[in-house]
């Protein structure tokens, strides 16, 4: 069984790059959500189809998976992502994608759909309500959104990820050059990631495995 620390350094990498893209294109709009019909909308121009993954409750902080909400009789069809992901978490792990819910000191809603989003390849929303906040999925967004990253989105990306969370460096930058299509070159104190436009990021690394600098190349 995979570990959720595991999985989800093997993933954030595009997820991230997802979600900054995603931010890019949603701008500064508002959201709203139709659970019925399936949708959200963004300002008054956009509106794309959801799965719902998932509530924060900030009164007793814990995190629950939409597929146990039993009791908000939420339509099948807004389910079937987070469904999918509790299988692959009772088949292959990690087990945090097939319990009902847990403190969010264990993983929080972002962690939970950075994660999901690398499973799923879909981007994510948070959309914050008083007590909490909903995670959703949104399906059919531009493909720029979707799309590999940039040299210089791929550099912002790795940054921000070692920032913000305490993984292992050197699989989060091999995954994530290879997820993004890019020829990946090992060598034991760095990774080279070759963009198929030309640009190459060496990324090197220090004797406790941590980013030291990340340089291009034309």
């Amino acid at each position: 069984m995979h570990g959720f620390t595991e999985e989800f350094a093997r993933h954030v990498g595009t997820a991230l790059a997802r979600q900054l893209a995603l931010a890019d294109h949603l701008g500064e709009r508002s959201w709203a959500v139709d659970i019925t019909a399936g949708t959200a909308s963004f300002g008054d121009d956009l509106t794309y189809r959801i799965q719902l993954l998932g509530t924060e409750a900030h009164d007793d902080g814990t995190w629950l998976w939409a597929w146990a909400n039993s009791q908000s009789g939420l339509p099948d069809t807004v389910l079937r992502a987070a469904r999918w992901l509790r299988d692959r978490g009772r088949s292959t792990g990690p087990v945090e994608l097939a319990e009902p819910g847990f403190p969010l000191e264990r993983a929080d809603g972002h962690r939970l759909a950075l994660l999901a989003s690398g499973l799923t390849g879909n981007c994510y929303y948070r959309g914050p309500y008083p007590g909490g906040a909903l995670f959703f999925q949104l399906e059919g967004v531009p493909a720029a959104v979707l799309a590999p990253s940039s040299p210089e989105r791929a550099t912002t990306v790795l940054t921000q990820v070692i920032q913000a969370y305490a993984l292992d460096h050197r699989t989060v930058v091999e995954s994530f050059f290879a997820q993004q299509g890019w020829r990946v070159d090992v060598a034991p104190a760095a990774v080279t990631g070759h963009h198929p436009g030309g640009t190459a990021l060496r990324v090197t690394f220090d004797d406790l495995g941590r980013i030291g600098e990340i340089s291009a190349a034309a």
